[in-house]
């Protein structure tokens, strides 16, 4: 079957028309959209333990020193 010469295809319209540097700025946007939610599943899934108490952290205060009048 041959194509009909007097009835052309319809042209195809481009409704996003992006510049290189608006793609480039939309794939970061994207991957740090990614990272961050990478993250928040890494930190919800792996908390950080609680450090353990020293015996530094017992220590009496020291009474002030009174001034003299």
């Amino acid at each position: 079957m041959k194509a009909n010469r007097n009835h052309p295809r319809p042209v195809r319209r481009q409704i996003f028309v992006l510049t290189p540097e608006e793609k480039r700025t939309i794939c970061f946007v994207l991957v740090m959209f990614a990272l961050g939610v990478a993250t928040k599943h890494y930190r919800e899934n792996h908390p950080v333990p609680l450090p353990k108490p020293t015996a530094s952290t017992h220590v009496t205060p020291k009474p002030s020193p009174r001034l003299r009048p």
